[in-house]
């Protein structure tokens, strides 16, 4: 491993390390983004009794920025996935920071942030749906209620999508580094097989004794 290598990938690592940053940056940013528009819409709704389907809205852009924020979240793990396999190998002594990290999760992850994020972004909207489902029994004309019905289902479908989001950026592992085990024996050999008994059978990549009968195959 030679010096240039080595800083080469000090520089990427850095470069690599803003990324993250930067990454981590917008997906605060994403959070407060949702908070705002949704209480925006919401306060905007309420205090007006007629645009109380505005509120059907928060439904679509609360899906549409959690999958912004997981995909940030997938791209940093991806991105220090890729600092552990690629980078870390080709610096003296190792970059630590990945496996350290990992080692020391802290185990309060549903308290912490799930349970947060959750109430941020499909409880909101599950909130403005069961606010809005007494629309679909009022009186109003029939193709009014119909367009109310698909884009009252459609933000249904849209929460669901967002909490199974939500679930598997919990459920899905920490990718780890592979490591190879080399084989340091010989192969194994198979079990002798008997073809009756008191017959024993050699196995199938050992040559029959001399003046032995080969077995049949069964």
């Amino acid at each position: 491993m030679t010096d240039i290598d080595a800083q080469c990938a000090l520089a990427e690592y850095q470069s690599l390390r803003a990324e993250i940053d930067s990454r981590a940056k917008f997906q605060q940013q994403i959070i407060g983004l949702q908070l705002t528009l949704t209480s925006a819409i919401i306060a905007f709704g309420v205090s007006r009794p007629g645009f109380l389907a505005v509120l059907l809205i928060v439904p679509l852009s609360s899906y549409l920025l959690c999958g912004r924020y997981v995909g940030q979240r997938t791209a940093m793990r991806w991105t220090t996935r890729y600092i552990d396999e690629e980078l870390a190998p080709r610096v003296p002594g190792g970059l630590g920071w990945g496996a350290w990290s990992r080692a020391n999760r802290r185990p309060a992850r549903l308290l912490d942030w799930f349970l947060p994020l959750l109430i941020c972004f499909p409880g909101a909207s599950l909130l403005t749906l069961g606010w809005t489902a007494r629309l679909m029994v009022a009186r109003q004309a029939w193709y009014t209620t119909a367009a109310f019905v698909i884009v009252w289902v459609v933000g249904v479908v849209a929460t669901g999508i967002s909490v199974y989001l939500l679930v598997d950026v919990l459920g899905r592992p920490e990718p780890v580094r592979a490591s190879a085990s080399p084989n340091t024996g010989p192969p194994a050999v198979p079990a002798t097989r008997t073809a009756g008994p008191g017959a024993p059978v050699p196995p199938a990549s050992a040559p029959p004794a001399p003046g032995q009968p080969v077995p049949p195959l069964r």
